[in-house]
């Protein structure tokens, strides 16, 4: 059985044992940043920079920024089983100017993070709720590059590429909220682990792949990296069967 169908099988399970014994349903929402690793992306860029017959500098090189993530939890006992959908986005740019014209190569990479969700919730005595939680999923990435270069004001070139991966993520982290009547205000912090092999394909054409131009080696997104954010949560009571 493939990872995908997995995934999809978990999801059917969380559903029906949702409908069985489901003591409440919430829908939560976060925002946060992520640290990414984007280790063959910055390669890339280095040999860019130092192939390019004029002076250029490294402006950005896929910094850390904002990530969101939506998530629906089923309350079985003291854990949550749910889906979640999580986005993140990063990027960089080579830039150089002169007299004579401008030039700037960059690259934005998305990503997508359809997964299943755990929550195990540990016990307390105040108001303030501790959890550890766990979600698995597939990632699916996209890179766009755009290079320009204009001399003596004329555009010499102006290309746009368009490549897209796959690959697996796991994320373990923890969650301390503090309940409001039927809102949750939290903070979260887990840390991302990337894996698989997939590595970026043209857009159009599958067959042809994203490769270090100095080494040869196929470039692959690289999500890894420490998250943390805040929280709301609505919770929508329900009765236990």
């Amino acid at each position: 059985m493939s990872m995908g169908k997995i995934i999809y099988t978990a999801s059917f399970l969380i559903l029906l044992c949702s409908e069985a014994v489901a003591q409440n349903v919430s829908a939560e929402f976060q925002a946060g940043t992520g640290i990414y690793s984007m280790n063959d992306l910055k390669d890339f860029n280095r040999v860019i920079k130092e192939d390019l017959p004029f002076d250029t500098k490294i402006v950005a090189d896929f910094p850390p920024f904002l990530n969101y993530a939506a998530c629906f939890k089923w309350q079985v006992n003291n854990a949550n089983l749910g889906l979640v959908y999580s986005f993140q986005t990063t990027g960089s740019r080579i830039s150089g100017k002169d007299y004579s014209g401008e030039y700037y190569f960059d690259m934005t990479v998305n990503g997508h993070a359809p997964g299943v969700f755990s929550e195990i919730m540990l016990s307390s005595d105040t108001r303030i709720n501790i959890s550890v939680l766990s979600v698995f999923g597939l990632l699916f990435s996209s890179l766009k590059m755009h290079e320009y270069l204009t001399v003596l004001d004329t555009d010499a070139t102006d290309d746009t590429y368009r490549f897209k991966s796959q690959n697996f993520y796991f994320e373990p982290g923890f969650c301390i909220n503090y309940p409001v009547r039927s809102l949750k205000f939290g903070i979260n912090a887990g840390y991302l682990v990337q894996f698989g092999n997939g590595s970026f394909r043209d857009s159009e054409n599958s067959g042809s792949y994203l490769a270090n131009p100095q080494t040869g080696d196929a470039v692959r997104p690289g999500w890894r990296g420490l998250r943390a954010g805040f929280s709301v949560c609505i919770s929508f009571p329900g009765k236990s069967k």
